[in-house]
């Protein structure tokens, strides 16, 4: 027998519980561990949510932790998850809660499955090589970002009067590392008629180097 905010959600017979009541419930369970581990209270998660434009209210919260309300809206997830400062994705299949989980009606699969189903990384959808481009691509950028970290900051000086001595060898250096190692995967891009993400203003001159954003049209035409 369950006792506490839970007490309305009956683990008794947690099979004959249909399934998107198992999944809110898990959604639900992970926003009020968060929360406490925050050591927010209700009241002040619902004043996160109203600083970010998407009020939940603390009487909603208070229902969705006592269990008097089994459902949960999808900008309620979104901003609740950016006022506990944790991706949405964690929430629906939090580590902290151990075993399996529904991932469909029927169908238990360990939490780091339903994760990357859920976010695409799953090597068996179609489009897990989109996805998987994109995060390449954020990689190498990053890691481009904090290799030529001052180079970088002269993004933001547009005087190039104002550079110190040395700035030109080192954006040159800057932009050749770009060519080698994020052109590749930035024309892989053009190649599969996806928009390739912006670099920072003053090194748009460099899309130029790659291939044409390919149409509809012509990736039919392949």
């Amino acid at each position: 027998m369950t006792h506490g905010r839970y007490a309305d959600w009956s683990d008794d017979d947690e099979d004959a519980l249909d399934w998107h009541h198992q999944i809110t419930k898990d959604v639900i369970e992970s926003i009020t561990r968060r929360r406490k581990d925050l050591e927010m209270t209700a009241q002040e998660l619902a004043d996160e949510t109203r600083i970010l434009g998407h009020e939940v209210p603390r009487n909603v919260i208070a229902n969705w932790e006592s269990g008097r309300r089994k459902t949960i809206t999808i900008p309620e997830l979104i901003v609740a998850a950016e006022a506990l400062e944790v991706a949405p994705a964690d929430l629906l299949f939090s580590p902290a809660l151990g075993g399996h989980i529904s991932y469909l009606p029927g169908r238990k699969v360990d939490r780091w499955s339903a994760f990357s189903r859920f976010t695409g990384e799953n090597r068996h959808y179609p489009g897990y090589f989109d996805l998987y481009l994109l995060r390449e691509h954020d990689r190498i950028w990053q890691e481009l970002q904090r290799e030529h970290h001052e180079a970088f900051q002269l993004e933001f000086k547009f005087d190039r009067k104002s550079w110190p001595p040395g700035s030109e060898e080192k954006r040159t250096a800057f932009v050749d590392a770009i060519r080698v190692r994020l052109h590749p995967v930035r024309a892989r891009m053009r190649e599969l008629g996806e928009e390739v993400p912006d670099l920072a203003p003053s090194l748009q001159f460099l899309d130029a180097e790659l291939p044409p954003l390919k149409t509809d049209f012509d990736l039919e035409d392949e």
